[in-house]
């Protein structure tokens, strides 16, 4: 598939760090995201089928497809929604991986490297639905990161391998950009690695709309084929399945909206933001217990504060040559995020 960014001049940038340098310069950049495919979508029409029915839908869709089915589980309701999608249609997940620095935590269940949501979400759901003939992997990627060498960013491009990772220059991503390495390299049949990429990115100003942006389209490395290993988004895709619901997720949206808007713009409502949209588009019957922290940047994730305390490594040096990149474009701690082009829902 083809990601990449773009600008008012027809110029494109296949490395963030390069747009958002274009950015600075004022040009007006957008990220390109299956333009052609989506502006040939019937954005005004909302599918007459329920959400769960088009879960159901989409998820038989992709065991279909695949001979080996991997959810990567995160916790979150995202990648929850996508597990229960499975479990209560009887549709077979073949693996479930849950991936962090685990033993970098000082106790068990600590969320200093982002690793809360597995400890009191993924672990004890999994714990409850029973899952015997599905295979189930916790991956503590802390070895990896003892040898730069792990790494095909790295080994490409050395302390430039921030200009290549996608929408987040976090370390944390050069894993999962070697998927297949880590996860699958005996694993000969047609793959694929299911992400919860993601929530709606919906406008409720008029005319209602939405768009997609690179922080969930173009993270993980950006990189969706790895030779049989493909990554599959389970929302944002443009599998026909996927389109409905994305649809049908946008038009519910839109409807609360104009019913909110009846009790007025300073309604009490108990969520807000992503917990508000996740409400709306999702009824999971194992609910979220603890929420992980946000990340401080698109450049140092949570999950890599166990960096922090590897001073003395060859990967921290590298860690910082990143960071040294990224300031000739940004400031490290800047955030930046690109959108499509809109797509109109009335």
């Amino acid at each position: 598939m083809n990601i990449f960014y773009y600008d008012n001049e027809k110029n494109v940038y296949y490395s963030k760090l390069e747009a958002i340098s274009a950015a600075k310069k004022g040009k007006f950049v957008n990220f390109y995201f299956y333009d052609k495919e989506f502006t040939q979508v019937d954005w005004k029409t909302e599918p007459p089928e329920s959400l769960s029915e088009l879960y159901k839908q989409r998820a038989q869709k992709i065991r279909d497809e695949y001979e080996y089915v991997i959810v990567c589980y995160s916790g979150g309701v995202d990648s929850t929604n996508i597990l229960e999608s499975f479990y209560y249609n009887n549709i077979h997940i073949d693996e479930i991986v849950m991936v962090g620095a685990f033993s970098q935590d000082s106790y068990a269940g600590s969320d200093e490297n982002h690793n809360g949501d597995v400890f009191h979400n993924a672990k004890p759901t999994l714990n409850h639905l029973h899952l015997p003939n599905t295979k189930i992997s916790t991956f503590d990627y802390t070895d990896w990161f003892r040898d730069t060498n792990n790494f095909t960013l790295i080994k490409t491009y050395g302390d430039e391998w921030t200009k290549y990772i996608g929408a987040w220059q976090s370390v944390h991503h050069l894993w999962w950009y070697d998927f297949k390495k880590f996860v699958g390299r005996n694993n000969n049949k047609k793959t694929c690695w299911i992400m919860g990429s993601e929530k709606p990115q919906f406008s409720s100003k008029y005319p209602a709309s939405t768009s997609f942006v690179d922080l969930g389209c173009n993270d993980y490395g950006g990189k969706y084929i790895d030779e049989n290993f493909t990554r599959v988004n389970f929302y944002n895709d443009i599998d026909p399945t996927a389109v409905k619901v994305m649809l049908k997720q946008n038009h519910l949206l839109k409807k609360f909206t104009q019913e909110r808007k009846k009790y007025g713009e300073n309604a009490v409502f108990d969520l807000k933001g992503e917990q508000l949209i996740a409400k709306v588009i999702y009824d999971l019957k194992n609910p979220i217990l603890f929420h992980s922290k946000k990340s401080i940047s698109h450049s140092i994730s949570s999950r890599d504060m166990f960096m922090l305390n590897k001073t003395d490594s060859d990967m921290y040096k590298m860690f910082l040559l990143g960071l040294n990149t990224i300031k000739k474009y940004k400031n490290v701690n800047e955030k930046n995020s690109f959108m499509s082009r809109p797509y109109y829902l009335e």
